[in-house]
């Protein structure tokens, strides 16, 4: 799959920009603040109706407009033609997503349809921050890969919504909640095994193209791991027959603590990831480097991991990745996603891309300067 074209009307601080790109790879190059980022974020709004950076899309609104719009055509690896729109009005606070002029709705609908890649410093925490951040960053790759996970992971997250309601309110107004809750409990036992057995089905396949990922980027001997640790120790035995039985009885166990708390304490949104390089914990050992590059690492793997699963091979978008890696980790990573599909590359140093040898195999480069697409003769005057 490659994006064809893009136009961006009113986005951020792209008034009317157009870009033709290249199968390959496309490097948006130009000083911080210009917009290099935006065109990016437009990308993953194409590929996942929503921004991987904003929260709102009344925030990637330019401030004299009252509508965004996004327009591009993705080809698919079968060659089929997809003519993406998306529109936003900020007075009706409307968001609108076709493809071929057809509207599409319910937005989730789309994940996994345009697999998508991305990697940015939004995606740091990843590997240095808390659980939640790794949560999601395997929830975000098994749902583009597999619709049946990503519904349950919505149903989950209401069910658990409404689960703390009562448990709160129990606590606050001290009264027993036990019959009021007990339909919950069944739906989140359902919900919850099913998501603990598909993590950790997908950290036994997953680890191994991490594994080959990080040797194509690394400069030193590391071998990098992952463990799956789910709350309660309920994903120890998750693949048998039997998980929704230890669901229920370990929240069974749980339930007087549940009821002073006012939280639920069993399930899957209190599991960890833990990553490691020789066999040490990334959180407490790694130098910056070895972060950004086991990041790296889990983005390529998420590559070959959708490729392999979508049936589709995915955008790959890499938003100022070189910050942080020194020039050897950086050679190294510049040749290793040549190999990949289309890739879209920012950057603010316009020394680590040879102009010569990019042209050579048909790559682009465009020079971003206030949201305008500028030549190099332009930039240098």
């Amino acid at each position: 799959m490659h994006l064809k074209n893009l136009r961006l009307q009113h986005f951020r601080n792209h008034i009317d920009s157009t870009f033709e790109f290249n199968c390959r790879t496309n490097v948006l190059l130009g000083d911080n603040g210009h917009g290099k980022t935006n065109v990016i974020e437009a990308i993953s709004y194409l590929c996942l109706t929503k921004s991987f950076y904003a929260n709102g899309d009344n925030l990637v609104l330019n401030f004299n407009g009252d509508i965004f719009e996004i327009e591009g055509t993705v080809i698919s690896d079968q060659n089929q033609e997809y003519n993406i729109r998306i529109a936003y009005a900020d007075t009706q606070q409307e968001k609108i997503y076709t493809i071929n002029k057809h509207r599409i709705e319910p937005f989730s609908s789309v994940i996994g349809k345009f697999p998508l890649v991305i990697c940015s410093p939004e995606h740091s925490p990843v590997t240095s921050a808390g659980p939640v951040e790794r949560r999601k960053f395997v929830d975000f790759v098994i749902s583009q890969s597999n619709n049946n996970y990503f519904q349950n992971l919505l149903e989950y997250r209401k069910i658990l919504k409404h689960r703390n309601k009562i448990l709160f309110d129990g606590k606050a107004f001290r009264r027993d909640v036990s019959t009021t809750i007990a339909p919950w409990n069944e739906q989140l036992i359902e919900r919850g095994s099913y998501l603990t057995v598909k993590r950790k089905e997908f950290v036994d396949d997953f680890k191994s193209y991490v594994q080959s990922a990080y040797l194509q980027v690394a400069v030193d001997d590391e071998k990098p791991t992952i463990e799956y640790r789910p709350a309660n120790n309920y994903g120890e035995i998750a693949k048998q027959d039997y998980a929704s039985e230890i669901f229920r009885s370990i929240l069974m166990e749980k339930s007087d603590e549940e009821m002073k708390t006012g939280i639920t304490l069993v399930g899957p949104h209190r599991d960890e990831f833990v990553f490691k390089i020789n066999d040490l914990d990334l959180r407490k050992y790694a130098s910056q480097g070895q972060h950004k590059t086991f990041l790296i690492a889990l983005k390529m793997g998420e590559f070959y991991y959708l490729k392999e699963r979508c049936h589709e091979t995915p955008i790959v978008l890499l938003d100022d990745i070189f910050s942080e890696l020194d020039e050897k980790r950086s050679g190294k990573l510049l040749k290793y996603v040549e190999t990949l599909n289309q890739t879209f590359i920012t950057s603010t140093n316009p020394h680590l891309f040879s102009e010569t040898e990019l042209h050579q195999d048909g790559s682009k480069i465009f020079y971003i300067v206030n949201g305008s697409i500028k030549d190099r003769v332009a930039l240098q005057a």
